[in-house]
């Protein structure tokens, strides 16, 4: 069995064995070994005008019932229930939604952070959902609870949800309400759906019983909280909030791993690395020439070599072209250092 945490600490051997290949490691000598995806790799123009759509579909729905929660009137779930059944339903319409959302996430900055925070996290446990072989039935139980999972904060005064400083033990405990305030809004929908409210309430438990707000602990937490949980946490590791900068999604895995006999079962945090990539889409990493590049897809086979779209030059210079490469079929290339993007901005 690998273990990723092996993995993110050490690839010597990978190192090694690219070394013997040659030293001389300029782009124009290796312009052979520039590849291509494979079409079915980055969504097509197509597909992807169609999930922006889908995307903006999301976020008006949820601006609805954010008004509806906010003035304490019912809201329909259909709408809610038909979109995930059309994500879980289209052949790969999660990873083509995964891998637009992730790297035109940069597009989304101004939009409500809540409501796309949301949407991040459904795609996430549905990656998740999809490694664990759930059937239909339970990923669509599951991308439902993680699209209506935080609900609650609806009800969170802006004056603190938005606060630019961090928040105090007062504005803490008034944050911690939503988990309860989400459940008694999810209970109305207790007949079809009874893990709605269960989630609401319990996503932010941990293994460890140091969650809230019930303290539960192992088993007793509901494996759909626990995925959104994972997922959750993720999302807000790779997000600038008002009192928080983000971190790079590779360092947000290594903090997810190194916390996963506390916080999270490993058979989650393997999984979640299995279809996240210990470089996930989005994220900026460095070669072994000094050039960078973003993570455009992972292999789940050689989780250390992804496929990645390259933009530096070793000078920190923008590549007039943007050739892709696929590190996994690579002789000589690989990646020395994941990059933050604020790092990365530093350097231009």
């Amino acid at each position: 069995m690998v273990k990723y945490s092996d993995i993110i600490r050490n690839d010597v051997k990978d190192r090694q064995e690219a070394e013997k290949a040659g030293n001389s490691l300029r782009f124009s000598a290796l312009k052979e070994f520039n590849t291509s995806l494979d079409s079915d790799t980055l969504p097509a123009q197509k597909d992807t005008e169609d999930i922006e759509q889908l995307y903006s579909t999301i976020v008006g729905y949820l601006g609805e019932v954010r008004k509806l929660v906010d003035n304490n009137e019912r809201f329909d779930i259909k709408q809610a229930v038909d979109t995930v059944n059309h994500i879980i339903n289209t052949p790969d319409l999660i990873e083509k939604f995964y891998q637009s959302t992730t790297l035109s996430s940069d597009n989304h900055n101004n939009e409500d952070y809540l409501i796309t925070h949301l949407i991040n996290v459904m795609i996430y446990s549905l990656k998740i959902g999809t490694g664990l072989k759930y059937p239909v039935e339970e990923l669509l139980e599951l991308g439902l609870a993680a699209l209506l999972y935080d609900i609650g904060f609806f009800k969170i005064p802006e004056n603190i949800t938005g606060k630019n400083s961090k928040l105090t033990e007062t504005d803490l405990n008034t944050v911690k309400k939503h988990t309860e305030i989400g459940k008694n809004i999810l209970s109305q929908f207790n007949a079809e759906h009874p893990m709605l409210s269960r989630v609401a309430y319990e996503h932010h438990e941990r293994k460890n019983g140091s969650g809230y707000p019930a303290g539960l602990k192992e088993d007793a937490i509901c494996e759909y909280a626990t995925i959104i949980g994972l997922a959750d946490t993720f999302d807000a590791m790779i997000h600038n909030r008002p009192y928080r900068k983000a971190l790079a999604q590779y360092f947000s895995v290594k903090e997810l791993v190194s916390l996963k006999n506390s916080l999270f079962p490993s058979r989650f945090i393997k999984v979640f690395l299995d279809e996240m990539g210990i470089f996930p889409v989005g994220s900026y990493v460095r070669l072994n020439n000094m050039e960078t590049g973003r993570v455009i897809s992972n292999s789940k086979l050689h989780p250390l070599k992804p496929t990645v779209k390259m933009i530096f030059n070793s000078r920190g210079e923008k590549l007039p072209e943007e050739p892709i490469i696929k590190l996994e079929g690579h002789p000589v290339l690989y990646v020395t250092t994941a990059v933050s993007k604020e790092d990365l901005s530093k350097e231009q």
